[in-house]
């Protein structure tokens, strides 16, 4: 599943629509989400955009069973990439 498949998906399970999450973004109508979805890649930032417009975050873990995953914060990002360490399952 890619990363426009996962956000449909979750808009579903949310019932969000585009036009809740333009709001939510700041955009002025709902085809500036739209657009993002239609086509066949989006940037990181967009994807974390999206993700807390709809109250989700982005985890990274390794493949091979290692326990601990990193949240991709969005704040200070101009700054810096934050990461924060959490345990899985753990919060």
């Amino acid at each position: 599943m890619n990363e426009i498949e996962i956000i449909k998906n979750m808009m579903k399970i949310k019932k969000a629509s585009g036009a809740v999450l333009a709001e939510k973004m700041g955009f002025k109508t709902a085809s500036g989400v739209t657009n993002r979805l239609q086509s066949k890649t989006m940037t990181v930032e967009v994807l974390i955009k999206i993700l807390e417009a709809l109250d989700c975050e982005l985890v990274i873990r390794h493949k091979m069973g290692d326990k601990e995953s990193f949240v991709v914060d969005n704040e200070n990002r101009s700054e810096a990439k934050i990461y924060s360490k959490e345990k899985a399952g753990e919060k």
